[in-house]
């Protein structure tokens, strides 16, 4: 056998072997190769799809400020050991969740947009260890800073909350502060941040809300001065203010290659503003039309939360967005909501369900067939109706009870906003 030949089947061996770990396995995912996530509360995962408990986060800033430590923690390593050998592993959980309901996970996603660096995979050493520090995409939640309060959100997300949480009641975990940041050694954590960013090719900005946090714009400016502007930029933000202190951020982002921005809007006009307390529907509108028309490098999307309160909406709201040429027939999707429980579209009346599950129909006849680029928003909506009538969830008097005490606090009336709605707050069903 010639050389040439030598080649070409150890060339097709690792194809083969790419394939299937890329395209095939059930479990892998190219994050915990090239991605550092930090919570508020400090613990580290390789993304925000993570589901972080009982220990099994790869890192806590709280108690070890260094990024670099996290990178090749007990808990990485063995995350990467369990992918490459085809195990479950429970920080993963969630995107197992999203398999299961038929839509494409967030890990499908890293595989399929990230393939190109899966030579980092071939690198790993025997105990899960990466020798190479170099982390090209990077998600650190400064804080939870945020100006809005939405009805599926908590403290732990929004400093707005705090306040609300001591009125009624809410016990709080130890050390829970109104303002809460991932490291306690605020010094060493940048110190440790700044030597990641001189190798990030993607940085995310979330929160809270990251438009309003000073180490945003310290990070931005940082990048800019350092001559590092070829980064990436993405977002996800409540989209309600361009403007921060001295700071425009649009023109910030015109000094970036790219800049993608997820703006989590869960709906318009009173009802979306009911739902994320503080937005003011006319105000997201003229911010998305302000970065159209100033910013081109910018691409839009919407991240929408699908909950009880804008199960009946979505329809109608996607339908808004896309012919008011606000977002992309591509640009939007749709998380189902798990936590608070109570919220989630399985505790809706089977009457609802069924009421839901008729206009979704409708809407992929009589709307979606109109439009190209479709089928993101289609994998999307499977998911939501297979979520919605896997079962009958028994939590509605915890809907009605949150409902109850937060109106009450607010001086909101839940029923006058959803007329539609007005089962779930009824005593009998």
């Amino acid at each position: 056998m010639n050389i040439k030949e030598s080649a070409r089947i150890i060339y097709s061996r690792i194809l083969a072997r790419n394939n299937k770990l890329l395209n095939q396995s059930e479990v892998f995912c190219m994050a915990p190769w090239i991605q550092l996530h930090a919570q508020t509360n400090g613990k580290v995962a390789p993304c925000c799809m993570a589901s972080m408990h009982d220990g099994n986060e790869i890192g806590d800033l709280k108690e070890n400020p260094r990024l670099e430590d996290a990178w090749n923690s007990e808990n990485m390593k063995q995350l990467r050991l369990d992918m490459l050998q085809g195990k479950q592993n429970p920080l993963c959980s969630n995107c197992y969740k999203y398999q299961e309901l038929g839509r494409v996970s967030e890990r499908v996603l890293y595989n399929r947009y990230y393939q190109h660096y899966f030579s980092w995979v071939k690198d790993t050493n025997a105990d899960g260890s990466l020798t190479d520090i170099n982390v090209p995409l990077i998600d650190i939640r400064f804080s939870n800073k945020c100006n809005y309060k939405c009805r599926i959100c908590s403290s732990e997300y929004s400093t707005l909350w705090y306040d609300e949480e001591q009125k009624l009641g809410k016990v709080l975990y130890d050390g829970h502060t109104r303002e809460m940041k991932p490291a306690n050694d605020d010094e060493a954590f940048w110190e440790s941040y700044k030597k990641m960013l001189a190798n990030v090719k993607r940085l995310h900005f979330a929160g809270g809300e990251p438009l309003f946090m000073d180490e945003h714009y310290a990070s931005l400016q940082h990048l800019i001065d350092t001559g590092n502007t070829d980064v990436v930029l993405s977002y996800n933000t409540n989209f309600s203010t361009l403007r921060y202190k001295k700071y425009n951020v649009i023109e910030l982002w015109k000094k970036f290659k790219q800049v993608e921005i997820w703006a989590s809007l869960d709906g318009m006009f009173q009802k979306g503003d009911y739902q994320r307390k503080g937005q003011k529907w006319e105000k997201i509108e003229e911010n998305i039309r302000g970065v159209q028309q100033q910013c081109p490098n910018v691409l839009f999307g919407v991240n929408v939360t699908v909950s009880i309160f804008n199960i009946l909406d979505i329809p109608a709201f996607y339908q808004y967005m896309v012919d008011n040429k606000l977002v992309r027939p591509d640009r939007m999707n749709l998380y189902i909501l798990f936590s608070p429980h109570q919220f989630n579209i399985i505790n809706l009346t089977p009457a609802l369900k069924a009421k839901a599950l008729q206009q979704f129909q409708d809407f992929e006849n009589n709307y979606l067939n109109t439009l190209p680029d479709t089928t993101n928003i289609r994998d999307h909506v499977k998911a939501i109706i297979k979520a919605m009538t896997s079962e009958q969830g028994a939590r509605i008097n915890e809907f009605r009870e949150s409902i109850n005490e937060v109106d009450a606090l607010r001086d909101e009336n839940f029923i006058s906003v959803y007329p539609e709605l007005g089962e779930m707050m009824h005593e009998k069903l």
